[in-house]
């Protein structure tokens, strides 16, 4: 197990597997409250003093690529900061994804339909989101997914496909990816407890159930 630094321990958000109570699955589906979400997951700041610290990731890269990004008055952090932001987000990984933990998660993308399982009986944390949300992305797109989608939609994506490709990107993978169906909108933009959605695209009201919300940019 990694050592935790208790500086960056955030309200609730302890690390380790014995610390705070594990939910399991069925019960956290029916909790009278919902979850709260990590900050980092949530992409609301927590400490925005001096600074205010926002989670930058695109969703194609490895989940080890996602770092803090640090809004000095709106402007991009440098190479430097970028790098300490990075060591800073190593040390929250394993904090537990919401409190109380929970062996389960469903994030639900609002604009596909499409649902992500996460799991890990010793509760779920932000590592498991992350590489869940990784691997769900880079997996084949579907037939019966690409059936689904708006033809002119399957028209950028073919663009966007072979564009990538002329330009020199490499994949081992030859077909399409999910990651290619989002047309761009790859860029975490936070997960959120919104019931009114889930049930109107899942037929379902769980407090397990998260949004995750995707952009450009």
């Amino acid at each position: 197990m990694p050592k935790f630094d208790p500086a960056v321990a955030i309200g609730p958000f302890k690390g380790g597997h014995q610390a705070g109570v594990l939910v399991p699955y069925l019960q956290a589906a029916r909790l009278p409250k919902p979850l709260i979400i990590h900050p980092l997951l949530e992409c609301v700041t927590w400490d925005p003093k001096p600074y205010g610290k926002y989670i930058f990731w695109n969703v194609v890269e490895f989940p080890a690529m996602a770092c803090i990004y640090i809004d000095y008055d709106d402007t991009p952090t440098d190479e430097t900061e970028r790098t300490r932001a990075q060591n800073r987000l190593i040390k929250e990984r394993y904090q537990p994804a919401t409190s109380p933990k929970v062996e389960e998660l469903h994030l639900l993308h609002s604009d596909t339909g499409w649902s992500i399982r996460i799991a890990n009986r010793l509760g779920v944390n932000l590592t498991d989101v992350l590489q869940g949300i990784f691997d769900f992305f880079a997996s084949p797109l579907y037939v019966d997914e690409l059936g689904e989608m708006h033809p002119r939609a399957v028209r950028v994506m073919e663009q966007q496909y072979f564009e990538k490709r002329q330009q020199g990107f490499f994949d081992t993978f030859t077909g399409y990816r999910k990651s290619d169906a989002l047309l761009g909108q790859t860029y975490f933009n936070g997960i959120s407890y919104k019931p009114d959605i889930t049930e109107r695209k899942l037929n379902l009201r769980a407090t397990n159930v998260l949004v995750l919300s995707l952009n450009n940019c």
